[in-house]
């Protein structure tokens, strides 16, 4: 054990003679500085056992990570390659307990992988990443009961919710005037990075490769899951922000909407371009004595959009949706002519030629039913086939389907967070997600 904490390396049972020559070569490569003391091993020991006891399921990270000692830090940081430095002062001063729950904390940063998260962000800001990483991790582990050092950084303390995403916290942050930060958790935290955080390839402290680190976030999620049914780890009761992160991590990969959406419309469209009808504008091929015959001729592609203009809407995904379905139109050979665009809350307005949502007057935001708006599209002299509606899913939706119509609803995301019930099974549904 003292060898494995002293090289960061891996607890794993019958691991051989191999893994532990190596264990034994880097700890020869480690200069005095990087040394755990006899102490130091004896309580890192004592606290990676004691936060296993708290949270077994996430043992497979607790044993990843690569312990590495920092003088001159005065507490504990991660950085990408999941290395956790620790602070020989902050281990000195914490108690074995505040010790397994900051093991825990840091933990949390990796496997909720703050770093590559933070890099997702419009406006990148490390300090209040990092504070809004703390609160996601935080409340708990507080509402575990796992003790923590020194008043931690909880949601509470941010002036905001418990349960939510270090995104939501995020905001909430930038929008204050003046936010008080400490010591950072690295940039495994999506943080500053620490004046020593090691290289890549340094051969003492080896980093974690991005495909080892989804694995074991992956191992994590499904002990959290055998943990919740009883089975493979001792039954027991699970915070709420893990359990959401294992669901989240099993899901199946969402199929990315635009890509829904094209699918949806060129089916939609293609299943119209095999229909047949009669016509008498020119007479058919067969011929009788006395009767002309109608030709055989293919319905013309058209489309209808219904156009929710409630003000409820995060900025930015209509004029996406508009801009992704505008492009399906223009391969599909659907002309500007050939569709029919309606805005609605409650009543409804015909928009000729629209070329962008930028034309739109965005009004309402209460009172929506999208049914007359349907009911004028389906019923329009053009006949659209194909209809797809852009709405947030607040409102009543027609009771038996459009005789001879494909209805695609787009659900974008609102400000308020509410998520509307499911439109009736006849209809096609895509969900854009708040971050598009």
């Amino acid at each position: 054990m003292t060898a494995e904490v002293a090289s960061g390396g891996r607890a794993r049972s019958g691991d051989g003679q191999g893994n532990g020559a190596a264990a034994a070569t880097a700890t020869r490569l480690l200069p005095d500085h990087r040394r755990f003391t006899t102490e130091e091993q004896e309580t890192l020991s004592a606290a990676r056992l004691l936060a296993l006891d708290w949270m077994p399921y996430l043992a497979s990270a607790l044993f990843e990570v690569v312990l590495v000692r920092s003088p001159g830090l005065d507490t504990f940081a991660v950085d990408d390659r999941w290395r956790l430095y620790v602070g020989p002062e902050a281990l000195t001063r914490w108690s074995v307990q505040e010790v397994a729950g900051v093991l825990l904390h840091e933990v949390g940063h990796l496997l909720r992988d703050h770093h590559a998260r933070h890099a997702e962000q419009e406006v990148a800001n490390g300090l209040l990443w990092n504070l809004a990483g703390d609160a996601e991790i935080n409340d708990d582990l507080v509402a575990a009961g796992i003790p923590l050092p020194e008043g931690p950084v909880t949601p509470a303390s941010l002036g905001a919710p418990d349960g939510q995403l270090a995104e939501r916290y995020f905001a909430h942050l930038l929008d204050l005037d003046e936010v008080a930060g400490g010591p950072g958790c690295g940039s495994g935290a999506g943080g500053e990075g620490l004046p020593d955080e090691l290289p890549d390839d340094d051969r003492a402290h080896p980093g974690r490769s991005d495909l080892d680190q989804d694995l074991v976030r992956r191992a994590v999620a499904e002990a959290i899951a055998e943990h919740q049914t009883g089975s493979g780890v001792e039954a027991g009761a699970i915070p709420g922000g893990w359990r959401r992160w294992a669901t989240r991590r099993l899901a199946p990969p969402a199929v990315p909407w635009r890509q829904r959406l094209r699918r949806g419309v060129r089916r939609s469209l293609a299943v119209t371009a095999g229909r047949l009808d009669t016509s008498y504008q020119r007479p058919g091929r067969r011929r009788l004595p006395r009767i002309v015959t109608p030709a055989m001729v293919q319905p013309k592609l058209r489309v209808g959009v219904v156009l929710d203009t409630s003000s409820s809407m995060l900025p930015g995904q209509l004029e996406a949706a508009l801009e992704e379905l505008d492009g399906i139109c223009r391969h599909a050979g659907v002309g500007r002519d050939d569709r029919v665009v309606v805005t609605a809350d409650v009543e409804v307005h015909e928009v000729p030629h629209l070329r962008s949502a930028a034309e739109l007057a965005l009004v309402g935001g209460g009172g929506t039913d999208l049914r007359p708006a349907l009911r004028y599209v389906a019923g329009h002299r053009l006949r659209p086939r194909t209809l797809v509606v852009l709405t947030d899913g607040f409102t009543p939706w027609p009771s038996a389907p459009t005789p001879g119509c494909t209805v695609i609803a787009v659900l974008l995301a609102r400000h308020d967070d509410l998520v509307p019930d499911d439109p009736p099974p006849w209809i096609d549904t895509i969900r854009i997600s708040p971050h598009g």
